[in-house]
């Protein structure tokens, strides 16, 4: 009998995304229970950081590190609160996007929009040794997705809005908070830390495009009335 995926609950998780949540979790609990000298090592080797692709890091070659980076940065955080919002994100828009996908279209598409995410940070960041690490280029591809389908179809039919209004109105909020955390910086508001808004506007527009490319059917097809 098959499933009304609309009436499916956004937080019965996926597959995929089941899986990437209890990696990321398991990875973040090893690196806290490292030694600092060797979480800095660890760091430095599966994080991205963009002056290993530049000029700037030409003296300090690792292969691992070089190969992996980009796509082993979107496993690490920066804490458990880093963690826990990019966890939520996967958990409540991963899912329905794995199941308008499948889980292996799902896992190809996670990593492209992480993978745009850390080329859009090279581009402005491409001589830093600052390491970019998180699942939050992936997560934007699922808002870029998400967005697109409010544009050109119903958001109702498997994604976590019931309506185009309410899946717009996340999304510009959603743009707004990077270009304000990011762009203006915590520091205004007397926080700590960066916002790596390249990496997820990097994400976003990947996601924005991609989306019919992964998705069984376009979705100006398989959503429009």
């Amino acid at each position: 009998m098959p499933i009304d995926r609309r009436s499916v609950p956004i937080f019965n998780t996926s597959p995929m995304v089941g899986r990437l949540i209890l990696a990321c979790v398991v990875i973040h609990i090893i690196t806290v229970l490292l030694p600092l000298p060797v979480w800095y090592d660890f760091i430095d080797k599966f994080a991205f950081v963009s002056a290993r692709y530049s000029t700037a890091g030409a003296w300090k070659l690792d292969l691992v590190a070089y190969l992996f980076g980009p796509v082993t940065h979107l496993f690490l955080h920066g804490g458990f609160l880093h963690l826990i919002l990019n966890m939520a994100m996967l958990l409540a828009f991963g899912t329905p996007m794995e199941r308008r996908m499948t889980t292996t279209r799902f896992a190809g598409f996670y990593i492209l929009c992480g993978l745009a995410g850390a080329a859009l940070w090279f581009v402005f960041h491409h001589h830093t040794i600052s390491p970019l690490l998180g699942a939050s280029g992936a997560i934007s591809g699922m808002l870029g997705a998400v967005g697109r389908i409010s544009l050109t179809g119903r958001p109702g039919h498997g994604m976590p809005f019931k309506n185009r209004k309410a899946a717009m109105t996340f999304v510009i909020l959603w743009l707004v908070f990077n270009f304000v955390f990011g762009v203006i910086g915590l520091a205004l508001f007397g926080m700590e830390g960066d916002v790596a808004w390249e990496a997820h506007l990097g994400g976003f527009i990947a996601g924005f495009f991609l989306i019919n490319l992964f998705s069984p059917r376009p979705v100006d097809l398989q959503d429009s009335d």
